[in-house]
């Protein structure tokens, strides 16, 4: 500007931000090297007088557009300040932004240091670029421990594989049980817990019992251990809900005898059985003898009873029949007796003394001859009995 107020001649340069300085106007007359020298004189350098005029008018207008571009800086600072600030709260957006998926919750790390609270499965917001957050699964999970060898009690050694662990974990014992195992706390309680208990046991039997008589046993014994060691470890904060355990891998030659052995008791086993068909087909048979020796018995009874019912039928008509004849009998005995009684009365009022006399009489009177032998005699004395009058 004192340059400008010197030199009218020199036009101000005024710029907007953002617009290139306009090429400096040049004068052809012979004044300028005279003015541009009184210019020079309000700052001399040393050896300026020996420069040309190109270079003084060069700088001169170089430091005119110092000036001006004062503004302008401010105002990229500003720009730059303000992008700055909005890609940093993009950036805290998008790094606090996460979520939580079903069955799982959500665990938080500030500055590498677990806190106390866990998140529901959703959308959350966390403090970004200091926390970090870790899904946990809650849900029941199966999970496939690798191979494990064992020896058993006669140093025979046996190989377990694909043995499934289905578990579920607390959610209100998460935390503990990050900050006690870490995150992988399931492989603590649980995968080693188990690893650990079935190669005891396998040490304290032998392949026999192991691998025949006692593996139905295994799953519950190791199981059992297991769910005591997490209450006293973890506080029962991961539960087992089942364990399978399949049959151990045994070396080539056991195995071959467990085959021959396996054969022999299939054999016996068949034999057996056959020995109970046979048993069976005997107590079918006997069963079918005594069954049809009690039905032939029920029905001989039944015949039996048929002909006692029979027979106390015909006695019983019989003793109808006999009742009835009897009845006629006493009722003809009855008429006869009752006409023999009238014919009696009869007889006793028709005979009587008079009509006595009166047939002897008659029937003496068909008689020519007589014969009497005195008044004792039999027929001297019917004749005075009948004869004679009563008195």
């Amino acid at each position: 500007t004192s340059v400008a107020q010197e030199d009218p001649q020199i036009p101000v340069i005024n710029n907007q931000p953002g617009e290139s300085d306009p090429p400096p106007a040049y004068n052809s007359s012979t004044s300028e090297p005279a003015e541009y020298t009184s210019v020079a004189q309000e700052d001399p350098q040393p050896g300026e007088n020996d420069l040309p005029l190109a270079y003084k008018t060069s700088n001169n207008i170089q430091s005119m557009g110092e000036g001006n571009q004062t503004p302008c800086i401010a105002c990229a600072a500003c720009g730059i300040v303000t992008l700055a600030v909005v890609i940093i709260s993009v950036a805290a957006i998008i790094d606090g932004y996460h979520e939580i998926e079903e069955g799982y919750v959500g665990v938080y790390f500030k500055f590498g240091a677990l806190q106390d609270g866990i998140t529901e499965p959703g959308v959350h917001m966390m403090q970004a670029f200091v926390t970090r957050t870790r899904s946990v699964l809650i849900r029941p999970e199966e999970e496939r421990l690798h191979s494990l060898e064992a020896i058993t009690k006669d140093g025979i050694e046996i190989t377990f594989s694909k043995i499934g662990v289905l578990s579920r974990t607390k959610k209100d014992k998460v935390v503990v049980l990050i900050k006690t195992f870490g995150m992988d706390f399931k492989k603590v309680l649980i995968h080693d817990r188990v690893r650990e208990d079935l190669r005891i046991f396998c040490a304290n039997k032998t392949i026999d019992q192991v691998y025949n008589k006692q593996f139905l046993e295994i799953v519950e014994a190791v199981k059992s251990d297991v769910e005591d060691q997490i209450i006293s470890l973890g506080n029962g904060g991961v539960e087992i809900l089942n364990l399978v355990i399949p049959k151990p891998d045994i070396p080539q030659d056991i195995a071959l005898n467990y085959k021959q052995v396996k054969v022999q008791w299939t054999e016996q086993l068949v034999a057996k059985q056959q020995k109970i068909t046979e048993e069976i087909k005997k107590e079918t048979e006997l069963l079918k003898a005594v069954a049809d020796a009690r039905r032939e018995k029920e029905v001989l009874e039944i015949k039996i009873q048929e002909r006692i019912i029979e027979t106390e039928g015909q006695r019983n008509v019989s003793e109808i029949n006999n009742q009835i004849v009897r009845d006629k009998e006493n009722n003809l005995a009855d008429i006869a007796k009752y006409a023999k009684d009238k014919e009696a009365a009869g007889n006793t009022a028709l005979y009587s003394p008079e009509y006595i006399k009166l047939q002897v009489a008659q029937s003496l009177t068909n008689n020519t001859k007589f014969f009497f032998s005195g008044q004792d005699s039999v027929l001297g004395g019917l004749l005075s009995k009948i004869l004679a009058n009563k008195k």
